[in-house]
């Protein structure tokens, strides 16, 4: 083509625009969250009254290790349990 350009970063502008920043996806609020975790808010959030019975059933994990995740998702103050132990709900405090 008998061109001589010179290509160099400092030189290189790019337009950038909105639309390319909407694209991007969704990521969760929780930053110290493992996928268990993040699968039981998930899941927590669409059934605030779930059981943990319930939840190892859906989710395909144990039930001790539901209680285990739950604990930990109440002391990192993530989940909370509203209304006592039987007739109680959870309450997701994150945004996911």
């Amino acid at each position: 083509m008998g061109a001589n350009h010179e290509l160099k970063n400092r030189c290189l502008h790019i337009d950038y625009s909105e639309s390319i920043q909407s694209a991007k996806p969704q990521i969760s609020k929780c930053q110290n969250c493992t996928l268990e975790e993040l699968a039981l808010l998930r899941e927590i959030s669409k059934n605030p009254s779930i059981t943990q019975k319930e939840l190892a059933t859906v989710t395909g994990i144990s039930e001790r290790t539901i209680k285990r995740k739950t604990v930990a998702l109440q002391e990192k103050g993530l989940l909370r349990r509203k209304n006592g132990k039987r007739n109680g709900q959870w309450e997701v405090l994150i945004e996911i």
